[in-house]
């Protein structure tokens, strides 16, 4: 027997035999996907059209997976922050449980089960008669700085006028995605800042796994059994780490949920500030 001639058929068949497997995955593949052909997205745009929900962005061709996060809630301690708003000046009192508030002349703070803290100002008089997008923006920026926080992980997500004033979200963001339900929300008049509201979470380790979730164009269907996204303008679609505890092992009483792990989903923003996540499999 040659030897060297079976060998060199062997390898030659091994090759084709690859090649074949590669056009059958990638074959397989372009069918399942049928969500992410031109055919599906058009039908898709005209069904949501029908609900009167229209798109004023590209809806993203992928598909879709992220790895998980083990995040973990921003714990919010009184007495620092009574000293980083009010220079420990403040009067701090428990109102009930989970909740204290902290008030100082016409500044007054609420924190609720060490998660949550709603700021506001009740002083009036104005400071800013220029007060714009950009302004508000430096404003918001300044305030926080001001009040030690860390604004390098977070991202402008969304600003709309809001009366005479201006409402703006800030969304934490890893690996250049936006990381929901963690946002600070800010509204400020000619007066300044008038109210703050945050949650934050705070990854802790990334895992290996990934999650794959349904295309974006499928997913999108999802909302013509939301009421409140009808007759509105979609601005952006993007993919998100989610964590939301009333979905994971924290059902019977998600406000004592302290970390958990994240799933990836879409975002979904509204011109009017509307935003739906989306994390159907």
């Amino acid at each position: 027997m040659d030897w060297s001639k079976a060998k060199t058929i062997l390898i030659i068949a091994f090759i084709i035999t690859n090649i074949l497997l590669v056009y059958v995955l990638l074959t397989s593949e372009k069918q399942v996907e049928i969500t992410l052909k031109d055919s599906f997205v058009k039908d898709v745009i005209e069904i949501l059209g029908r609900k009167n929900i229209t798109i004023n962005t590209e809806i993203p061709r992928e598909i879709p997976s992220l790895n998980t996060l083990l995040v973990e809630y921003e714990t919010i301690e009184p007495y620092e922050i009574n000293r980083d708003f009010f220079n420990g000046e403040g009067k701090v009192e428990n109102k009930s449980l989970g909740i204290i508030e902290i008030s100082y002349r016409d500044e007054f703070i609420t924190i609720t089960n060490n998660k949550t803290l709603l700021y506001t100002n009740d002083s009036i008089g104005e400071k800013y008669s220029d007060l714009d997008e950009n302004k508000a923006v430096e404003l918001a920026l300044n305030f926080l700085e001001e009040k030690k926080y860390d604004t390098s992980d977070m991202k402008l997500s969304f600003i709309k006028r809001d009366g005479k004033g201006f409402s703006l979200e800030f969304t934490k963001v890893y690996n250049d995605r936006y990381l929901e339900k963690s946002n600070t929300t800010i509204l400020i008049d000619s007066s300044g800042v008038k109210k703050m509201e945050r949650m934050w979470l705070n990854p802790i380790d990334e895992g290996e796994k990934h999650i794959y979730i349904n295309t974006a164009p499928k997913a999108l269907l999802s909302l013509l059994s939301e009421e409140e996204t009808h007759g509105k303008t979609i601005g952006e679609i993007s993919l998100c780490y989610y964590f939301d505890p009333a979905e994971q092992d924290f059902v019977d009483n998600p406000k004592e949920a302290k970390r958990g792990k994240t799933v990836p989903a879409w975002r979904v923003l509204f011109e009017d500030g509307t935003k739906i996540i989306i994390d159907n499999y």
